[in-house]
Formats: C-alpha cells, sequence, structure tokens
C-alpha cells in the first residue's frame, strides 16, 4: 500500500494541473470577440512589448519626427481633452495638428515614463494595454516660455501592435494660451 502523503501530494499535484490546464484554455473565438485569450505571462510581454512602442512613439513626438504608419493602425481613433478639438480624431488629422504644434512649440516628457497595465472591462485581465501618468514640459520656440503640466495617456494596441486608441487628459490649451501671453499679462 502506498503512502497516504505520497497520494495527498499526487493528488494535489494532479489537480494543481487540472487547474492551469482549465484555466489557461483559450475560449472558443464566438466567446473571445470582448476578452483576449492570452495566459498571464504572455499577456505581460504583449504589455511590456507595447510599453516599448509607447516609450519610441513618446520619444518620436519629442523629436519632432514620428513615422505614423509605424506606430499607429490605419483606422486608429484619438480622443482627447483640448478645447475645440474634435471628437474623433484619425491619424491624418493628428499629423495636421502635430505639424502646427511643432512650428511653433518644443515638447519635452519627463523620465523616467511610469507604465500602468491596462485591463479588460469585463474580466478584469490585463489585456496589453498602457496606461501612463507623466508631465509634459511645452517651450513657446519664440519667446521661450515654458509651461510643465501633469498629462495621462492610455493606449490601446491592435494584434499587430500599433496604436489602435489613444485617449490623452491633460489642461493642453491652458498650457499652450498661457505660453502666448505677452510678458506684461498676469495669469488669472
Amino acid at each position: 500500500m502506498k503512502d497516504p502523503k505520497s497520494i495527498i501530494t499526487g493528488v494535489l499535484i494532479a489537480g494543481a494541473l487540472v487547474w492551469l490546464v482549465i484555466n489557461n484554455v483559450c475560449c472558443s473565438e464566438s466567446d473571445c470577440e470582448t476578452q483576449v485569450c492570452v495566459v498571464d505571462d504572455t499577456m505581460q510581454s504583449v504589455f511590456e512589448r507595447n510599453c516599448i512602442t509607447v516609450e519610441d512613439y513618446e520619444e518620436s513626438f519629442c523629436n519632432e519626427v514620428i513615422d505614423y504608419d509605424k506606430f499607429y493602425s490605419s483606422n486608429s481613433i484619438i480622443k482627447g481633452t483640448t478645447i475645440g478639438s474634435i471628437d474623433t480624431m484619425r491619424v491624418e488629422d493628428r499629423k495636421i495638428i502635430h505639424q502646427e504644434m511643432f512650428q511653433k512649440y518644443d515638447f519635452e516628457i519627463s523620465k523616467p515614463l511610469n507604465f500602468l497595465p491596462g485591463v479588460n472591462a469585463e474580466t478584469k485581465e490585463m489585456d496589453g494595454s498602457v496606461r501612463m501618468y507623466f508631465n509634459l514640459t511645452v517651450t513657446h520656440t519664440e519667446n521661450n516660455r515654458s509651461v510643465t503640466i501633469p498629462m495621462y495617456e492610455s493606449y490601446d494596441f491592435d494584434e499587430d501592435g500599433k496604436i489602435a486608441y489613444l485617449q490623452y487628459y491633460g489642461d493642453l490649451t491652458a498650457a499652450l494660451q498661457s505660453l502666448e501671453l505677452s510678458e506684461n499679462k498676469e495669469l488669472d
């Protein structure tokens, strides 16, 4: 007769293996429309890869040399909080706005960037999306005035690792307007 401890250990190991298999099996295609069916360690890798993409994108933005085709999917949506901005911006709109801003302003982001993993709203599991808080310093190139504002950005990615949805929050309108004031005017 086998030792009861080895039987219990065997049952526990078998149970743990069954649990791992069940929890790592991808759902069927019809069930996957709102879920990401990847095991956690792989999703961690996806998140880390996407963090590198965000960091490269932010660096490209600050250097005013963005390869939009490299970073954005063809049907990306960008939503921001700038007063007067359109509700749903596409990449072509973004290019125009960036070019106008680059003519007048220089940008710098605080380092190191603090990336946070996003989660699926239904499952609460990591979904590969990236969230981050940082400080953005904007300098007017003509008068050399600068302002630093806190920002929050949220990036969702497509299956190719390109930005599918970008949201940004920060008082960018007030920051840019403050740089336009003459030196004799004070902000209220």
